[in-house]
């Protein structure tokens, strides 16, 4: 007889039949119905309260407070939770950005200090009304501002550079006085706090002898009357930070070397013919300009055309590049000419010449001669005549005009390399227009 396999009810499990089992069912049904409670009772905002987090807390000044100059410059919280109830279609779609919670301050405070104000919630969006929820709490209920006047004041920023013990400086080197890149700093803010500044410095402690130029950037720092740093508070500081240059250079002593114009080629001029005082300064430069300088410096130039006999001492300004500094803080120096044996002679000069006259125009002098004094040594003068000085006449600076003027002229002495005219001259032109045809 053959055996008769049993048949696994396993393989033949079905969900369906789990709820014809009444059991099962009652059990399920109970489950369903405690899902279904939870999610009413999470969404009834009815009798529970919605959180909405992130709410910004808005400060309002009275006029008078504000007329007064009073503003807030710190309050305790920026955002507050306000809890709402109502409709859950409704409050289900609430904002932080549809609500702002404000808190007013009375117009009786006018004094610096701090104060406790209540928040009130206000409807700000435009998608809800503010008759479609109800306010149940605000948390935090109150906050705490500070209040003052405000007050803007200018400082200029003083050096605090300190040196290490036992510094030693180069004297190769010389250590210029600190550039800043602001020598000047607005506070703003409480009245109070801006009232007790009374310095402003950054601080810079220098280990090391300087030989070379330093640069770095310091934080401001805030002093009282009475010499205690004070802190930022509530202050706007601008600039916050400043950028600091200790310029650091070589050091160098120059001669000083007059320059002449229009001076004669066959003239000679030795060093004994010249006194200078001073005749050399201390500079400090960069290294590369010093070395182009070569260890002189030209005074700025003197016109032959103001050299006589009797005026041959002259008080010439020194000029230095850029980038180096006076030390000898001689602003300008003395040149005397020694002329002696020299002589002068009153002469007529007839002849002129034009330039820089417009293409479109003609010039005429107007004038038959003019006396004029020449200066050189007495043989050399001696032997001109009047036709050996000739007048040039620069008509660049009269543009299109036309008519009679007076312009500048200025001579050579032709015959002689030793000779010039001394003094300034005028005369009269004639510049009238071609004729077209």
């Amino acid at each position: 007889m053959k055996d008769v396999k049993k048949k696994n009810p396993s393989k033949h499990f079905g969900w369906d039949r789990l709820f014809y089992n009444n059991k099962f069912a009652i059990a399920f049904s109970v489950f369903l119905a405690l899902v279904l409670w939870a999610i009413m009772v999470s969404s009834d905002t009815q009798d529970r309260p919605k959180a909405i987090t992130g709410v910004p807390v808005k400060v309002v000044l009275s006029d008078s407070a504000q007329a007064d100059g009073v503003k807030v410059f710190k309050q305790s919280d920026n955002t507050a939770t306000v809890y709402v109830k109502g409709n859950s279609m409704i409050v289900g779609q609430l904002k932080a950005s549809d609500i702002e919670c404000v808190a007013t301050l009375p117009a009786t405070v006018t004094a610096q200090g701090s104060y406790p104000l209540s928040l009130q919630v206000q409807n700000v969006g435009q998608n809800f009304g503010a008759n479609q929820y109800t306010v149940d709490s605000i948390f935090p209920q109150q906050i705490y501002v500070s209040v003052d006047r405000y007050r803007e004041k200018t400082f200029p920023i003083v050096d605090d550079i300190s040196y290490a013990e036992g510094y030693q400086s180069d004297p190769s080197y010389f250590v210029g006085a600190p550039t800043l890149s602001s020598d000047n700093v607005t506070i703003s803010g409480p009245e109070k706090q801006v009232s007790q500044i009374n310095k402003v410095t950054y601080e810079y402690k220098v280990t090391k002898t300087l030989t070379d130029t330093v640069h770095f950037t310091a934080d401001l720092v805030l002093y009282d009357a009475n010499g205690n740093k004070l802190g930022n508070g509530d202050m706007t500081i601008n600039p916050e930070k400043v950028d600091v240059t200790i310029p650091v250079l070589p050091r160098q002593t120059v001669a000083l070397e007059p320059t002449f114009a229009n001076k004669p080629s066959g003239l000679t001029l030795s060093s004994g013919k010249i006194a200078i005082s001073p005749s050399t300064i201390e500079i400090a430069g960069p290294k590369d300009t010093l070395a182009e300088l070569g260890g002189k410096l030209s005074l700025d130039t003197i016109n032959f055309a103001e050299i006589s006999p009797s005026h041959n001492t002259f008080d010439v300004d020194l000029t230095l590049p850029k980038s180096c500094k006076n030390l000898s803080n001689q602003p300008s120096a003395r040149i005397t000419l020694n002329l002696e044996g020299m002589s002068t002679r009153l002469m007529t000069a007839s002849l002129f010449g034009v330039k820089n006259l417009g293409t479109d125009k003609t010039a005429s002098i107007t004038s038959d001669g003019i006396s004029v004094t020449v200066v050189g040594p007495p043989l050399e003068v001696a032997k001109l005549s009047n036709s050996s000085l000739v007048g040039s006449v620069d008509l660049s600076s009269t543009g299109n005009f036309t008519g009679q003027t007076e312009v500048p002229v200025t001579f050579t002495v032709s015959g002689s390399t030793s000779c010039w005219v001394y003094g300034s001259y005028m005369i009269t032109v004639n510049i009238s227009q071609k004729n077209s045809d």
